[in-house]
């Protein structure tokens, strides 16, 4: 069975540059679950150095960062169906083009992802 094959979509009406948006964020989540069956395959596979503890541990945190994309990218795609896409998560307000052109599964503008990371930054120097 040949698995190199990925579907491809069609333009999706939902708004401007909502079908590009939505293949786009497809795309790449098809791109991270290929990453993630290809990363299970290999552990469970006769691979010796999948017991190693440092590859163990580097292989569980690219899952756990897949993870993490995917879930990112499904949001995305709901605001995006709900037009909602391109919207602050936290206050509302416009992300801003080139945000969203370097990350199209953005959900926050810069100023309330500062104030996140500054928050997590803080709760991890704190533990």
């Amino acid at each position: 069975m040949n698995t190199n094959h990925k579907i491809q979509l069609v333009e999706i009406p939902i708004d401007r540059n909502g079908g590009l948006l939505w293949n786009r964020l497809h795309d790449e989540r098809e791109d991270v679950c290929e990453a993630m069956l290809k990363d299970s395959q290999s552990i469970t596979g006769a691979n010796q150095k999948a017991n190693e503890p440092s590859t163990c541990s580097t292989t569980h945190r690219r899952r756990a960062l897949l993870q993490e994309r995917l879930r990112e990218l499904d949001d995305a795609l709901d605001r995006l169906m709900s037009g909602s896409y391109g919207h602050c998560s936290k206050c509302g307000g416009w992300i801003g083009d080139a945000v969203l052109e370097f990350n199209a599964a953005e959900a926050m503008c810069l100023g309330c992802s500062e104030v996140q990371h500054r928050r997590v930054r803080g709760n991890q120097s704190a533990a």
